[in-house]
């Protein structure tokens, strides 16, 4: 069977699009105290795309575990490992209770190495998880391993970060917001997230937040030309009409983080769709705006890896472009 990526790679772009939108195969990495707030998200998730769902959970190296090492040689190390087993059976029951096929996978290991393994052997083309777990450990560990797949695997990578736990309701989005750079393969990006609110029936805003320089030079009062040329360049004429999806373009200012939260807030947005491309120094996502972006976000976020373009200023001066010529066309008051 061929690997995602090889099928990625002979399939025409409309069907690959379609591959990442609606995963056959969903995998959900646990630590078995995220289950309230995960199997929900795998729920809506597969339902929505037929998939079925593989969970997983890593039992790691006894000298790594958090216990008294004067204490180790008296773990049951087998009732223990039965004990684990037991809960994530229990965790795949109640997906199971919904009409999904789920399966369950338990390895010793470190955990990012031993969900990549996973990855490439169940051709798995989304993964679920938790960016931090509960407690300070559950929390180092956890966000740990977002931050190591984040960098490493080649499918959407879909996070509940520690603000996002609370929130069931964002398991079926109704309000996607993609912030889009206009760099790189940007408009690959903004066809997935179209699609995902397609298949969702939701609403769709998409934002850009001009690099400094840009910013520098764009006139205060030519905010809405900016948003009307951006869309006109994002969204071929008829895609619109023809994908059924509101979409609203917007144009903000600032600290990326900042202004993708406080877009997010004022859209009410449900899922972050965020574009990651490969090859830029931020990635692996150390101190990425991604992993930045999921640690304070109030909503999930989906990270989708994009593939450099060899022309990656073309649309920001598309836009400013466009909108100098219709400065110029202006009548002076």
């Amino acid at each position: 069977m061929r690997s995602p990526a090889a099928v990625q790679a002979v399939l025409p772009e409309a069907i690959a699009t379609t591959f990442l939108v609606a995963p056959k195969r969903i995998l959900v990495a646990t630590d078995l105290t995220d289950g309230e707030f995960l199997i929900p998200h795998a729920v809506a998730q597969a339902k929505a795309s037929g998939a079925e769902v593989t969970l997983i959970h890593a039992i790691l190296p006894a000298e790594t575990m958090p216990v008294d090492p004067a204490t180790i040689s008296y773990v049951d190390w087998e009732r223990m490992e039965g004990d684990i087993e037991n809960e994530l059976l229990k965790l795949a029951h109640q997906i199971e209770q919904q009409g999904i096929r789920c399966h369950t996978v338990l390895a010793h290991g470190f955990a990012a190495d031993v969900v990549e393994r996973e990855i490439k052997s169940s051709h798995a083309t989304r993964l679920i998880m938790a960016s931090h777990g509960r407690g300070k450990w559950g929390q180092l560990m956890m966000g740990s391993v977002a931050n190591q797949l984040l960098g490493k695997v080649n499918i959407p990578v879909f996070v509940v970060g520690p603000r996002s736990t609370h929130c069931p309701q964002h398991a079926r989005p109704q309000r996607i917001l993609h912030p889009v750079s206009l760099t790189g393969d940007y408009k690959r990006g903004v066809e997935l997230a179209i699609e995902l609110a397609r298949s969702f029936g939701a609403q769709l805003t998409l934002l850009h937040i001009p690099d400094r320089d840009v910013e520098a030079s764009i006139h205060p009062g030519c905010t809405l030309t900016w948003a009307e040329n951006l869309f006109a360049i994002l969204i071929p004429e008829g895609v619109q009409a023809a994908s059924g999806v509101p979409i609203e373009v917007r144009v903000a200012f600032g600290n990326v983080i900042d202004e993708i939260r406080k877009e997010a807030a004022r859209h009410c947005a449900d899922w972050i769709v965020l574009g990651v491309e490969e090859g830029f120094p931020f990635w692996p996502l150390k101190d990425s705006t991604a992993y930045k972006l999921i640690a304070v976000a109030d909503c999930p976020v989906l990270a989708v890896r994009c593939h450099p373009s060899a022309q990656k200023q073309s649309a920001v001066e598309s836009v400013a472009s466009l909108a100098a010529n219709d400065a110029l066309s202006r009548p002076v008051a």
